[in-house]
């Protein structure tokens, strides 16, 4: 592909043009865009005119623009990560019956060590809760991230650990040793427990899913206000929950942990 001046080629810009759009700004004038991408306005014109004609932008009656519907068509009907959220949509519901609470689906990125979320199921007037469907978090400050990374190579452990290693919020841990035990904990348990370090009011439960060659490759998570907190319940359901979807994915049966769920110091 042809550089601009600046050395971005074309795919660049058309990634910086698909990116500029947000959940607080779903529709952007051409200005906004060439703001939002710091792209001179004739190349964000000629582009954006170019990705609407193919269906990949969509414009509105104001002359704004938005994602396409192309764009979704084309994940829904190929992408490996919308299999995997509609396999684990009706498991979410079942969990979402039986526990009460927000749940939800995740994946990893070993790449930038964070958490994206795919799917996620809320109980009106609960927890607040910062898992945003198509948004992400740092590995390292959710139940999700770190029941993935403990299931993870221990190269990718390392990764991780090497940092950095950003405070979220005030109680995120971020010392490499404390973190590293908290892994071999988790692996021990077969499930991931957070309490106030995103939300201070909020505990978040995960279990992780497992694929073909018993790979992790997301995770399950419940939040609940810490004032409701029935581990009693939630762990069970998840673990079985977990196990269930695993096996969807093609994983072969296996073990989640080594001691009883519900033993002393959760």
């Amino acid at each position: 592909m042809a550089n601009s001046s600046s050395g971005e080629s074309v795919v660049d810009r058309i990634v910086k043009l698909l990116s500029a759009f947000e959940r607080s700004a779903p529709a952007l004038t051409m200005s906004e865009l060439a703001r939002a991408t710091d792209l001179p306005t004739s190349t964000t014109h000629r582009l954006s005119a170019e990705l609407l004609a193919a269906g990949f932008l969509d414009r509105d009656a104001e002359g704004r623009f938005g994602i396409g519907v192309k764009m979704w068509e084309l994940a829904a009907r190929s992408n490996p990560v919308e299999e995997f959220r509609r396999r684990g949509l009706p498991v979410l519901e079942g969990i979402h019956e039986a526990v009460r609470q927000h749940v939800s689906l995740s994946i990893h990125d070993f790449e930038d060590f964070t958490v994206l979320y795919l799917e996620r199921l809320d109980k009106l007037g609960a927890a607040v809760n910062l898992a945003e469907v198509a948004g992400r978090l740092a590995m390292h400050s959710t139940s999700a991230g770190l029941a993935m990374v403990a299931n993870a190579p221990r190269e990718i452990q390392a990764g991780l650990l090497a940092g950095p290693l950003e405070r979220t919020s005030p109680r995120t841990e971020t010392n490499p040793a404390r973190i590293r035990a908290h892994l071999a904990q988790i692996r021990e348990r077969g499930f991931a427990r957070l309490a106030g370090d995103l939300v201070k009011e909020n505990a978040a439960y995960a279990v992780p899913v497992f694929g073909l060659g018993n790979e992790v490759i997301g995770a399950i998570t419940v939040v609940t206000p810490i004032a409701e907190e029935n581990a009693q319940l939630i762990i069970p359901v998840l673990v079985s929950a977990g196990r269930s979807l695993s096996r969807s994915m093609g994983a072969e049966r296996r073990p989640y942990g080594s001691r009883n769920w519900l033993a002393p110091g959760k």
